[in-house]
């Protein structure tokens, strides 16, 4: 185990040394942050990345972080459809990424909305994904 961790650290220091940027963070999880499905677009957004997941009837949507990744702060996302359904509101004070939202997207395009504050409550994210996986 040990071996293991020196190795990791070694790879990681030498990345580095070469002038490469190394993204650590917490392990994608199953099915991808709590969607199910594969992945099917992902889009950068000011402060982060939104994701999305279909499972062949619903598209699942997470953002995840870039600024502030590791540090609770209020952090929030919800997909809704261009036939004006909207899918869960998920928002909490988050330290890696906000969701999952789902919504049926099933002959629908659909978008999100994002939304991150900085450590002292300054909005530092507020978007809308463009219209996306329309099918």
């Amino acid at each position: 185990m040990h071996i293991r961790k020196s190795i990791a650290t070694l790879s990681v220091a030498g990345l580095a040394a070469l002038g490469m940027t190394v993204a650590t963070g917490p392990a994608a999880h199953a099915g991808g942050y709590g969607c199910a499905g594969s992945p099917s677009w992902s889009h950068s957004v000011a402060n982060g990345t939104v994701y999305d997941y279909f499972d062949g009837t619903n598209n699942c949507s997470v953002f995840v972080k870039s600024t502030y990744a590791g540090t609770p702060t209020s952090t929030a996302i919800q997909i809704m459809t261009n036939a004006g359904t909207w899918g869960n509101y998920n928002q909490g004070n988050f330290s890696w990424y906000a969701g999952p939202s789902s919504v049926n997207g099933v002959g629908k395009c659909i978008r999100e909305f994002v939304y991150e504050e900085d450590p002292s409550g300054n909005v530092i994210t507020d978007e809308t994904t463009p219209w996306h996986s329309c099918s």
